[in-house]
């Protein structure tokens, strides 16, 4: 479920939309998160688990909404994951048209 959505300006390197995918048991523990971020032209989504040796690169792929949509559906369950996603209000509400329309 959308747990928090925050409209931001980007700055200089800084992806135009990340999304953060927390994945939980049933206690609540989170045990992995993904981060999906939206560059220009590229998603990028990388994994953890609650090991925190570090971050997995799983997706580099070029595209905007729609890949990051993609990737999006692709690792997120809407009845156990939180999600939480930060980026420009344009390219927000389009990625949200997207879950509205499914």
């Amino acid at each position: 479920m959308l747990k928090h959505l925050e409209y931001t300006r980007h700055s200089i390197t800084e992806p135009l939309v990340t999304v953060y995918l927390y994945k939980k048991v049933e206690d609540g523990k989170i045990i992995s998160a993904f981060r999906i971020m939206m560059y220009k032209d590229s998603v990028i989504s990388i994994y953890e688990d609650d090991k925190l040796q570090g971050g997995v690169i799983l997706d580099i792929e070029n595209g905007g909404v729609d890949k990051a949509y993609e990737i999006i559906k692709k690792y997120y369950d809407d009845t156990s994951d939180d999600m939480i996603i930060y980026g420009e209000k344009d390219l927000v509400d389009q990625l949200l048209e997207k879950f509205d329309g499914q």
